[in-house]
């Protein structure tokens, strides 16, 4: 459970300093193609590389949108495996149960059956003494 917990810390890290990287490139850039194209418009507009940007970003914000609806199934399978596991596991004890509770009326029986052979061996033995009298 813990590594569960770190994992989800680690991710929202990393989505933190997705963002803060993702402005600085933005910025960045957006100052990289003033410098270079300030003085000619031939090259790319403002407007254009904001533009350019802005899918990017978009593109950036499905991806990470991805990532979270795949976290979300991830959390969901990882629960019904849970889930399953402690279902999985009380049959095992039920059936644990099961086998003591057999093997006690086994040996029990065992023990009913030896008695009942010496009883009857006792009684034949007792009948043909009889017998020959």
């Amino acid at each position: 459970m813990e590594s569960y917990k770190e994992l989800e810390a680690l991710l929202e890290e990393t989505d933190a300093m997705d963002e803060v990287l993702a402005e600085e490139r933005y910025e960045s850039t957006l100052i990289d193609f003033n410098t270079q194209i300030g003085s000619d418009p031939k090259i790319a507009t403002s407007s254009f590389v904001k533009e350019s940007f802005k899918a990017v970003m978009d593109l950036h914000q499905q991806i990470l949108t991805a990532k979270e609806e795949t976290l979300e199934q991830l959390k969901a399978e990882n629960s019904f495996l849970k889930e399953s596991l402690s279902v999985v596991q009380e049959v095992y004890d039920q059936d644990r149960e099961t086998i003591k509770l057999l093997s006690s009326q086994i040996d029990s029986l065992q023990q009913e059956l030896e008695f009942t052979k010496r009883k009857y061996k006792l009684m034949w033995n007792k009948a043909v003494e009889n017998y020959q009298k």
